[in-house]
């Protein structure tokens, strides 16, 4: 594995590009592997919307890419990545990827550039703050916006070897919250929101849980009940995200066990959520260690296919 021990000249970077349907993410790293410019605005999303269609993200990413390459300037030393899929599987396909696909196309000419999924970026980026789990076997709970899933990661010659041993039956965890916070009157994303509204509460609500198989669609018509019914916004909220966390926390556990391994890490943006953290750290803190990416590397980003750019070298 490459050592970043490198010294800082600037004359040679890695930048990676993500265009999801919720951030234009670019992100260039120094020689040395360290951040020297990122950004990752928001596509915008009308109140009321839950996300945009794939041509209305095609669109905003058009508009959003090109000052970034402007602030970035001259990149004929610079090496490239970009997600190019949602997922490491044969078919898996989403138009707003197209996008980043085509400026790093365009800029890297006869270069070449890394192709990895929007999936596997989530995942660099938390190894990028935990590189101690590189070229170890772990559990990954990727909890995103449009993705609940749990990956075995292995390793092939320090490749990722990805394959889902876990997921939703229906809606997504992310789905599930946004869907919420619609339902109490919340922007989109809701997860943020959701967590400065919650307010701790004896309200419960259930989530159905087959081995390693989550259903959101109970929950997400309990909360739609609970509203009806005149429950206050801030119970219905801490109710929604404990769900959250209680389901995933009893797949994840059965998944150590089964797996038989020691180190989980846990990325994507609905990650970035504090309630949710500290109750996976109560209830895993004796089974497995826990690995979590700061806020900016949880969300949407470009860290990651930049620094599996970088390693690369």
């Amino acid at each position: 594995m490459k050592k970043m021990n490198k010294l800082a000249s600037y004359t040679e970077g890695f930048l990676g590009i993500d265009t999801s349907n919720y951030r234009t993410s670019c992100c260039l790293l120094d020689e040395t592997g360290q951040i020297i410019y990122q950004r990752r605005p928001l596509l915008i999303v009308p109140q009321g919307k839950l996300g945009l269609r794939q041509q209305e993200a095609v669109f905003q990413h058009l508009k959003a890419l090109p000052p970034m390459f402007e602030e970035l300037g001259e990149l004929k030393n610079v090496r490239f990545g970009v997600t190019t899929r949602p997922r490491p599987v044969k078919g898996s396909y989403m138009p707003c990827f197209v996008v980043g696909e085509s400026f790093v196309r365009a800029f890297a000419a006869k270069r070449g550039y890394l192709s990895l999924s929007h999936q596997e970026n989530h995942i660099w980026a938390g190894l990028y703050e935990n590189q101690n789990l590189i070229d170890k076997p772990f559990i990954s709970l990727h909890l995103s916006g449009g993705t609940t899933e749990f990956l075995l990661v292995t390793w092939q010659n320090s490749e990722l070897v990805v394959r889902e041993v876990g997921r939703t039956s229906d809606i997504s965890a992310g789905q599930f919250l946004d869907r919420t916070g619609l339902l109490l009157g919340l922007p989109f994303p809701a997860g943020p929101y959701l967590e400065k509204l919650a307010k701790k509460t004896d309200l419960r609500i259930g989530v159905t849980v087959k081995e390693t198989t989550i259903s959101y669609s109970g929950p997400e018509a309990k909360v739609k009940a609970l509203v009806k019914e005149g429950t206050k916004d801030e119970e219905i909220a801490y109710a929604a995200l404990l769900a959250v966390a209680k389901s995933v926390s009893r797949v994840l556990r059965r998944l150590i066990e089964e797996h038989d391994v020691e180190d989980v890490l846990l990325v994507g943006g609905v990650m970035a959520n504090e309630l949710i953290k500290n109750r996976l750290k109560t209830d895993l803190e004796k089974k497995a260690k826990l690995h979590f990416a700061s806020i900016e590397a949880s969300g949407d980003n470009a860290l990651g296919v930049a620094f599996a750019t970088f390693l690369r070298g």
